[in-house]
């Protein structure tokens, strides 16, 4: 188990510099859906309460487990296809043996009587989707809901990744340009439905470890730190202890970076300890199931002030979870790595040959949470357009006793409609500095955490979703750049997506606790 005496384990292993994989909040491949409830109760928007069934809920986990396996499809698109087929069957896999007979000779959950749709997304075959053993398939029905080209009916009839862009339009709207209904408001109201189906179907269930829970099953698996930034400075096995000086197991393999180098979660899982503690310094350890094999992830000697989740937080493949450094039983500044397969009790292995077996990738840098483009930002809705007049005049600022542009009130106003639960601060004199923050043209935005405190589990997510808005909506609010998880986007480089920032050393100025906007001047 882990613990001060406990020697890690780390990794050696070789891997191609060309492989590289980027975290997003559902990748393809990597979500697998855990234990089906026997029930589960939810809420609509219009406020009525639904209870499903095992089976309703067992046709939710085919449409998520279809989603997660189509280049393209992510969290976003599997909640509008979870939306609509609430709507449009209940989550029941109709027949219509008033228009096809036949229809009730395959699996079904009851009768419908809706022109001659079929399915869970009652589509229809005189419409294109299928036949009607086609059709009565809920895998064959899902597929075609995602559409694409590996669709069943590409170029037509359209699935929603045939609908040119769809993760930007309201899900209730793409849900309705799927299904070519004139009601998109009734997509809407199973929203709240179909976010409680998916993050219950693939949290973590309770189970006989003491509380730890089962992780959904991942199989994704990546390098921990970025591509070109370690090298290799201790092997796994027999070696002379670099600071006692006698014989000794290494169980782990050391990689010498510099001191503030990015830590990535290697794969999706839940932290189980996040904490300073003796020998390892500052340790972070993930639980996982990977392969459908529960595995432990250790991470060591990291400053206290360089881990960057909490226990109990919920990874992603790449998120950036620490910085290296070189506290505890250290020489200088390096990641120490540890693989237990079991879980934190069992017996550690050869972590370069398990990563080489599941196909660890590098990469140039995680996402850090929910990640860029990946967080429900978007469902925030379209903000409206500045009303007129001039944008750089200077107004009251309603976070501080200054003065601020109209556009960056404009801005404020806007986002803090959207996002209630969001803290700003805009006008500062900072003397000395180079910053907009004098003039008017920017805001810091924190999300339940404080200045200092890194963003971490909901307050991340929040973040990020937040960051999302601003950058898909830049030229309607007039964003000129974010900076946000050591990262820096800006509108007039767009077409390079998020960029490190390079001009961070600690919490603070990485921007790991805060969301810097900061709006153009002019019209």
């Amino acid at each position: 188990m882990f613990g001060p005496t406990v020697i890690l384990l780390g990794v050696g292993v070789l891997l191609n510099p060309a492989a590289r994989a980027e975290a997003t909040c559902l990748p393809g491949t990597s979500l697998v859906v855990g234990p089906v409830p026997d029930s589960l109760t939810a809420t609509t928007r219009n406020g009525e309460t639904i209870t499903l069934s095992r089976q309703q809920l067992t046709h939710a986990a085919t449409i998520i487990t279809a989603g997660s396996q189509i280049e393209g499809i992510n969290h976003r698109g599997v909640t509008i296809a979870l939306m609509a087929a609430l709507t449009e069957s209940g989550l029941r896999m109709l027949s219509n043996t008033g228009t096809y007979p036949e229809s009730g000779e395959y699996p079904n959950d009851g009768d419908g009587s809706d022109h001659d749709s079929l399915g869970l997304f009652q589509m229809r075959p005189q419409s294109g989707w299928g036949t009607v053993a086609d059709l009565m398939d809920p895998t064959y029905q899902t597929r075609a809901f995602y559409g694409g080209p590996g669709g069943p009916n590409y170029p037509s009839p359209r699935g929603l990744l045939d609908i040119p862009g769809w993760e930007q339009m309201d899900p209730g709207e793409a849900a309705q340009a799927v299904e070519v209904s004139a009601y998109p408001d009734r997509y809407r109201n199973y929203q709240p439905v179909a976010e409680t189906i998916l993050s219950t179907l693939t949290r973590p269930s309770s189970s006989g470890d003491g509380g730890a829970g089962v992780m959904p099953e991942t199989s994704r698996v990546l390098f921990p730190l970025p591509e070109g930034t370690w090298v290799k400075t201790s092997d796994f096995g027999p070696r002379i202890h670099p600071i006692t000086g006698q014989q000794s197991v290494h169980t782990g393999t050391d990689y010498a970076a510099s001191d503030g180098t990015p830590i990535y979660a290697v794969a999706d899982g839940r932290v189980t300890t996040a904490e300073f503690s003796g020998g390892y310094g500052g340790l972070i350890v993930i639980d996982h199931t990977v392969a459908g094999q529960r595995v432990a992830t250790a991470y060591a000697h990291m400053w206290e002030t360089g881990i960057h989740v909490q226990a109990g937080d919920t990874v992603t493949a790449g998120q950036h979870i620490g910085d290296v450094g070189s506290s505890g039983n250290s020489t200088g500044p390096h990641l120490h790595l540890e693989v237990r397969p079991g879980g934190p009790g069992s017996e550690a292995i050869d972590a370069a040959a398990w990563l080489a077996d599941h196909g660890a990738t590098e990469h140039e840098g995680g996402d850090n949470g929910a990640g860029p483009g990946c967080a429900p930002g978007a469902d925030a809705g379209t903000p409206e357009e500045f009303p007129g007049g001039n944008p750089d005049v200077m107004v009251d600022d309603p976070t501080s006793s200054g003065q601020i542009t109209a556009r960056l009130l404009h801005l404020h106003t806007q986002g803090t409609a959207a996002f209630p639960d969001s803290s700003w601060a805009c006008y500062s004199p900072r003397p000395g500095t180079v910053s907009e923050h004098p003039l008017g043209r920017a805001c810091d935005l924190t999300f339940g955490n404080t200045i200092g405190q890194a963003a971490t589990g909901p307050a991340l997510d929040a973040g990020w979703a937040v960051t999302n808005w601003m950058k898909t909506n830049a030229e309607t609010l007039g964003v000129e750049y974010l900076i946000w998880q050591n990262q820096i986007w800006s509108l007039a480089r767009d077409t390079e997506g998020w960029r490190p920032y390079e001009h961070g050393t600690d919490v603070t100025t990485r921007h790991d606790d805060h969301l810097h906007v900061t709006v153009r001047s002019g019209s």
